[in-house]
C-alpha cells in the first residue's frame, strides 16, 4: 500500500471515529430530549430537494471513481480529467445547494439558537459541509491542468476520502431529515 493512501486511510479511521461520536452524541440527545425533536414550528426541511442533491454528491463519487480508474491508463488520463472535473463540479453544486438551504432554513428563523434539534441539525450538517468543501479536489485538479505530474497513488488516497465523504452524507441524511 502507497503512503499517500496509507496516510489517507489513517486519517478516514479518524475520521470515522469522529462521526461516531457526533451521530452518538446526536442520536443520545434527541433520544434524552424529553420533548419533540423537531425542527422550529415555522421550518419545514426540504427533504425532497435534499433527496436530490445527495443524488448529486453520489454522481461525484462515482465520477471520481471512475477517474481514477480511467486515470491508471495512460490513453485514458484525458478522460479522467474530464471525469474528474465533472466529479469536482458536482461535490461543487451539492455544497452550494447545502450553503443555499442553510440561508433559506436561517431566513426562516432556524439558528443554532432556535432548539436542541437546530443546533444539532448546523453542528452534524456543518461538521460533514467543512468535510464537503471541494477545496482538496479543486487543488489537485488544477494541480494536474497545469501540467504537474499527479501519480495514481495520491489520486487513490483523494478518491478513499471522498468516496468516505459521499458514504457518511447518507446517514446523516437520514437520521436529521427523518
Amino acid at each position: 500500500m502507497s503512503s499517500p493512501v496509507l496516510a489517507t486511510l489513517v486519517f478516514v479511521c479518524s475520521e470515522v471515529m469522529f462521526f461516531a461520536a457526533l451521530i452518538s452524541a446526536f442520536l443520545i440527545t434527541k433520544a434524552s430530549s424529553g420533548v419533540l425533536f423537531v425542527p422550529p414550528a415555522q421550518v419545514t426541511l426540504p427533504v425532497a430537494a435534499t433527496a436530490a442533491n445527495t443524488l448529486i454528491l453520489m454522481i461525484s463519487g462515482y465520477l471520481l471513481h471512475l477517474a481514477t480508474v480511467r486515470f491508471a491508463d495512460v490513453d485514458r488520463q484525458q478522460q479522467a480529467l474530464h471525469l474528474f472535473g465533472l466529479a469536482i463540479i458536482c461535490g461543487a453544486v451539492f455544497v452550494g445547494c447545502q450553503g443555499y438551504e442553510w440561508v433559506k432554513l436561517i431566513s426562516y428563523g432556524m439558528s443554532m439558537t432556535s432548539g436542541i434539534f437546530a443546533a444539532c441539525f448546523f453542528l452534524l450538517i456543518g461538521a460533514h459541509a467543512i468535510h464537503a468543501a471541494v477545496t482538496v479536489l479543486i487543488m489537485v485538479y488544477f494541480r494536474f491542468l497545469r501540467g504537474k505530474r499527479l501519480h495514481i497513488d495520491n489520486l487513490k488516497a483523494l478518491r478513499l476520502f471522498w468516496l468516505f465523504v459521499v458514504g457518511v452524507w447518507p446517514v446523516l441524511y437520514g437520521l436529521v431529515y427523518f
